[in-house]
């Protein structure tokens, strides 16, 4: 576990999340305290990237409970291996004594016969590990609801097996994409983050992560085209993880800047409608697309330079 809050945001850095001191604190203190972490926002922006950089950081397990409309406990939890309850019943009742059915029936109810989900399997570990609760927006109040035992006292109810408390508290990360407004009593446990798409300059720096071959002009004018497509009336704006796509695809074509010629071959990579790609296929919508990308890319590097030379001179006051 990291001393300090200065101390985790550097761990995210190295592992290629850059991200600020609010968020690197709230993740220090919450793994101190022992609260999840409700990370709300736009889809793409590096809310469940968060949870799997802390992990990364940690050098600990990541466990994933994908929610879905329609989820239940049984997925969330686990359920019971009926083939092998069934087994043990006809083994025992085959064996030539006399069943003592409330031996079998305690037996085949035990954590023995009990097939785990991600959250059981979360508590269970000797060493703490990451729960990462993904788009729990979707679920239902019911479910989440659910989560809350888990949530306060860490421990989970099993029908006919009893409660299991926590080994281990693991790290808890839940995302929402705001589909629907989540209760308070979850939002009360928990520590909350809004997670936005980053500005230009740590775009920049992730892309430069994810793409160290390509040049610094390069990082700049590709985080200039996502704040420039961020802008734009699309129906799916495009997310970290897709620029960074970008990237690579440049890279791979030997492309140093994205330009009108490139519109066939780049909408793919970053119109994911049929109604975004008839957009930016309109008279000059990419061409002006692009223009500005350009014109972002210039000011981040003019912003990088203003940044230096006041480095430069608050350094030359200190001599």
């Amino acid at each position: 576990m990291f001393a300090s809050p200065a101390e985790t945001l550097a761990a995210l850095e190295s592992v290629g999340y850059f991200t600020d001191k609010k968020t690197a604190t709230a993740v220090f203190l919450a793994g101190r305290i022992h609260r999840p972490v409700l990370l709300e926002g736009p889809a793409g922006a590096g809310k469940t990237e968060l949870a799997q950089s802390v992990a990364r950081s940690y050098d600990v397990p990541l466990l994933r409970l994908q929610c879905y409309q329609g989820i239940n406990e049984e997925k969330a939890i686990g359920q019971y291996d009926r083939s092998l309850q069934e087994l043990y019943v006809l083994l025992m009742s085959k064996s030539g004594q006399s069943p003592d059915w409330a031996q079998i029936k305690r037996e085949i109810t035990s954590r023995s016969y009990f097939m785990a989900g991600p959250l059981l399997e979360a508590i269970e570990q000797d060493e703490r590990c990451v729960l990462l609760i993904d788009e729990i927006d979707k679920v239902d109040y019911a479910f989440e609801a659910m989560l809350l035992e888990l949530l306060s006292v860490w421990t989970l109810s099993i029908p006919r097996m009893g409660t299991v408390r926590a080994t281990s508290i693991p790290y808890v990360f839940l995302t929402s994409n705001q589909e629907r407004r989540l209760g308070d009593p979850l939002r009360r446990r928990s520590f909350y983050l809004v997670v936005e798409h980053p500005n230009a300059e740590r775009e920049a720096a992730i892309v430069a992560k994810r793409s160290p071959q390509a040049s610094t002009a390069t990082h700049r004018f590709i985080a200039g085209l996502a704040k420039s497509l961020r802008a734009y009336t699309l129906e799916k704006p495009p997310s970290i993880s897709e620029m960074n796509d970008v990237a690579m695809a440049m890279e791979l074509l030997g492309i140093d800047q994205v330009l009108p010629v490139h519109k066939d071959i780049m909408l793919p990579l970053i119109a994911k409608t049929e109604g975004d790609r008839k957009r930016l296929l309109m008279k000059e919508a990419f061409e002006s697309i692009v223009r500005m990308a350009a014109k972002h890319a210039e000011e981040i590097t003019q912003h990088t330079r203003g940044e230096s030379s006041w480095a430069l001179a608050g350094s030359e006051m200190g001599q």
